[in-house]
């Protein structure tokens, strides 16, 4: 009687410890399962999709929302899971703000990493030397950067933090000269007003690594005399010669008498200028103003403002470009000087 107890005893512990192994197969089955359609939902929304897209996160865009829009744009299989992967791997409340270009070939873990880390889509522009405010508003607006209108806003009434800009009144020409011309890479989307600090901040970071100016010019006025030093040189090695040339006329008080701050009066660019053109009336015009004009005619680029700061030592009042092409001018001392480089030259024939 105890002998047959046992066996069945021992029969039942079997049993319960087959259901048991059987349970925890079924559940590891079904874990697996789950897990195979879970990575399944992590792979490409296509495949074979290589064309970009812009994706847009704005700012204050919540997890669950950027989830929709991303399924909405074809850009994932499963909303749910990329908010659950996302949470798992501790990143659900790292999305970066901006413009990205992604495929619908890549995968939820390659793009949440690219919103984490904000590998947002790029765009550059470039500013060549010389470009005025007016110029550099058509390339930003041009390149679908900024409207123009936000563009003279954002110039005219941004506090913007630099030394070089205090005491300038608000007005729409208080950038001019100090929007640095170069080629740059920015985020796409990126605000107009943002975009300008870019372009003074690399002016800044210019000027600040230039000699010591040997004149006695305020900044302004030395971005001013730079900026028509870039109107008139084409060589760099004239730069120091044409930067002797206005500040010797400053120094006798005789006037520029420089074509490209006249060029600066006018809305549009002329192919050249004319003695009429001469007579016009502006502040610009140095031909008929003494002194600097009021500020600068274009963004200097770095070898002019380095010409202000040290100039030639040269007893040159003249100069006058040459016919050849090469972009270099014949310099004088005195005006028969000049005239007679002009005569040989050719510009009186």
């Amino acid at each position: 009687m105890n002998c047959s107890l046992a066996k069945n005893k021992k029969k039942s512990k079997i049993s319960l410890t087959k259901i048991v192994l059987t349970s925890l197969f079924m559940i590891f089955m079904v874990l697996v399962g789950i897990g195979a359609v879970f990575y399944g939902q992590l792979g490409p929304a296509y495949l074979e999709a290589e064309e970009e897209q812009l994706f847009i996160i704005e700012r204050g865009t919540i997890p669950s929302q950027i989830a929709l829009d991303l399924k909405e744009q074809g850009l994932i299989k499963n909303k749910k899971v990329f908010l659950l992967y996302a949470r798992l791997t501790g990143k659900l409340n790292k999305f970066k703000a901006g413009q990205y270009l992604l495929t619908p070939s890549l995968n939820i873990p390659e793009i949440t990493d690219k919103l984490v880390e904000g590998k947002v889509a790029t765009t550059n522009f470039t500013i060549p030397e010389g470009y005025t405010l007016r110029q550099i508003a058509e390339v930003l607006a041009n390149k679908g950067i900024a409207e123009e209108e936000e563009f003279w806003q954002a110039a005219k009434e941004e506090n913007f933090d630099y030394p070089f800009l205090q005491g300038l009144p608000k007005n729409e020409l208080r950038l001019e000269g100090f929007l640095f011309p170069d080629t740059y890479t920015i985020p796409k989307g990126m605000e107009v007003e943002k975009i300008l600090d870019i372009m003074l901040k690399r002016f800044n970071e210019v000027y600040e690594n230039l000699p010591a100016n040997k004149g006695s010019l305020s900044i302004q006025e030395a971005v001013t005399l730079a900026s028509i030093v870039e109107g008139e040189a084409v060589v760099d090695e004239e730069r120091p010669i044409i930067a002797s040339v206005f500040y010797n006329r400053l120094k006798i008080k005789m006037r520029l008498q420089s074509d490209a701050t006249v060029q600066y009066a006018f809305k549009e660019r002329k192919k050249r200028v004319l003695l009429k053109d001469l007579e016009i009336e502006s502040a610009y015009n140095t031909y008929q103003n003494s002194g600097l004009p009021p500020g600068p005619i274009g963004s200097p680029g770095e070898a002019s403002l380095r010409a202000v700061m040290e100039p030639a030592e040269t007893d040159y009042l003249y100069f006058v470009a040459t016919k050849d092409g090469s972009g270099e001018h014949l310099f004088a001392k005195t005006l028969t000087e000049h005239n007679r480089n002009k005569a040989r030259l050719g510009y009186y024939d």
